[in-house]
């Protein structure tokens, strides 16, 4: 006889926001970004990208198509899914020096990775786009920018010193509240 034990909710909530996450980010990757103007033209690129095997079907059902429409209503959506140079998911590295990100590291040289969710490339400059899934209230906001503030200003430098262009905005895009806050 063998038991099964329930898992913690601490655990199982980790484990749904992290699959949540993974859904909602493979969606905005691989989505249409012209289709989107409406929220039936978002079901219809998540049922597409389950067709397709860019989402599994699990993942399809995770994906919060609501979410997704809101975003695409905003203003910055409008100019995204009318197209222009967007980038989606740009991984960069770079060199960078030591001093910024510790002590004892003046001189030395630090190799920085990361992933930019989203970026629009205009002639005036660049506008960053990280997507953000995390269960929070409108009063943590403050926190959660200053949380993923390093982050951030990681890829505005990444992305000024690749294209040699100013970064104009950096964004924070949270699609539980279906708001955006600068950082």
């Amino acid at each position: 006889y063998l038991r099964k034990w329930r898992k913690p909710s601490f655990i199982t909530q980790t484990q749904d926001g992290r699959a949540y996450g993974n859904a909602i980010h493979g969606a905005m990757q691989y989505i249409c970004y012209e289709a989107c103007g409406s929220l039936a033209g978002v079901e219809e690129e998540i049922r597409r990208l389950c067709r397709e095997g860019f989402l599994s079907r699990e993942q399809g059902e995770l994906v919060d198509c609501g979410a997704i429409a809101r975003f695409f209503e905003t203003d910055l959506g409008w100019r995204v899914r009318l197209g222009g140079n967007v980038l989606r998911e740009f991984k960069f590295s770079i060199l960078d020096q030591g001093e910024k990100y510790g002590p004892g590291l003046k001189g030395e040289h630090v190799l920085l990775q990361g992933v930019v969710d989203c970026a629009l490339l205009e002639e005036d400059g660049i506008t960053i786009v990280d997507f953000k899934t995390d269960r929070i209230e409108e009063e943590d906001l403050p926190q959660a920018v200053e949380r993923y503030r390093l982050q951030v200003e990681t890829y505005r430098e990444a992305m000024e010193r690749i294209y040699e262009k100013p970064v104009k905005k950096c964004l924070l895009y949270f699609f539980r509240l279906g708001r955006f806050a600068e950082v």
